[in-house]
């Protein structure tokens, strides 16, 4: 459902017919290209296709568990399971990707072009409503410090948001991707993060990423189990992901990882930092419990690659 929030130049002249015509067009455009993120345990938020490879953009905050079901449902009826490449915290960004074919994408724009008193236009699901789009006007390039090394700046606009709005575009009435909708910093002041910030952030970005292909979630071990482990809690496999299941049976559901590349892994950060310090691997050395025996193996990797 698309739903245009109406404004008037005059309370009796509305805007002419070429300017609205105009910005139905972007909207048309965009549609394709915008997604509704379902996380388990979450909620939605919305997110934006950059590449026809299925990479796509939204807030962290929207995908806050590493070991959370992540969704992508395209405005043509289809959905994908999603896999996080990259995510920053302090900036609210994460970058997501699905594997399908025929995906429409978005071109981020140049925040640094806009001006005080342009129209911005926001398209989300606030509220779980899909591909609603509200209007409003950029009031403001904002600076913020978020920690003693990182200083960053938001676009401040009174555009209508609500949850379900966040990782969505901010969109110029030329329909370019000036900023990442994030928050509502009361009243009816909203927050995005600038493109120009999401643009640097993802230049540099490593092109490739290893992961297992397997959803995990932190246990803590039986006495029974302690004394065997060496350690109080570890990793277990919960779900393995259709594209390892094809390519690989070296791991399995139940099992509990132990050591990843002679690391302990007792808990899901330590796992991805493990993970994300073994760029170059494509098989990983691991200690795990199954069926209350240690067995060390190697595993192999899933190596997520894509273009700058």
């Amino acid at each position: 459902m698309t739903q245009i929030t109406p404004f008037t130049t005059h309370a009796s002249l509305p805007l002419p017919d070429v300017f609205t015509s105009s910005l139905v067009g972007i909207f048309d455009a965009a549609r394709p290209a915008i997604v509704q993120v379902r996380t388990e345990g979450r909620g939605g938020g919305t997110g934006i296709l950059i590449n026809e490879d299925g990479r796509l953009l939204t807030n962290n905050h929207v995908v806050g568990r590493d070991d959370a079901k992540v969704e992508a449902l395209l405005a043509d009826g289809r959905s994908f399971p999603a896999a996080v490449l990259q995510r920053n915290p302090r900036l609210d960004l994460a970058l997501l990707k699905i594997e399908g074919d025929n995906l429409k994408t978005l071109s981020l724009g140049d925040s640094t072009k806009l001006r005080v008193g342009e129209w911005v236009f926001a398209i989300g699901h606030p509220w779980g409503q899909r591909w609603v789009v509200t209007a409003g006007i950029m009031s403001a390039m904002r600076t913020a410090k978020l920690a003693e090394d990182l200083t960053t700046h938001y676009i401040q606009s009174d555009v209508g948001l609500a949850p379900g709005n966040s990782g969505g575009p901010l969109l110029n009435a030329d329909g370019q991707v000036v900023g990442i909708n994030a928050m509502i910093f009361g009243g009816d002041l909203s927050v995005a993060i600038p493109s120009s910030v999401v643009s640097n952030w993802l230049a540099e970005l490593p092109a490739r990423r290893v992961t297992l292909g397997i959803e995990i979630l932190t246990m803590e071990l039986p006495a029974t189990l302690r004394s065997l482990a060496a350690q109080a809690s570890g990793v277990m496999v919960v779900g393995i992901r259709p594209e390892r299941q094809v390519k690989y049976s070296d791991i399995f559901i139940g099992d509990i990882l132990l050591e990843v590349a002679g690391k302990a892994v007792m808990d899901n950060a330590i796992l991805l930092a493990t993970l994300a310090a073994s760029q170059e691997r494509e098989r990983l050395a691991v200690k795990l419990l199954r069926g209350g025996t240690i067995v060390e193996t190697e595993i192999a990797t899933l190596l997520l690659e894509y273009k700058k």
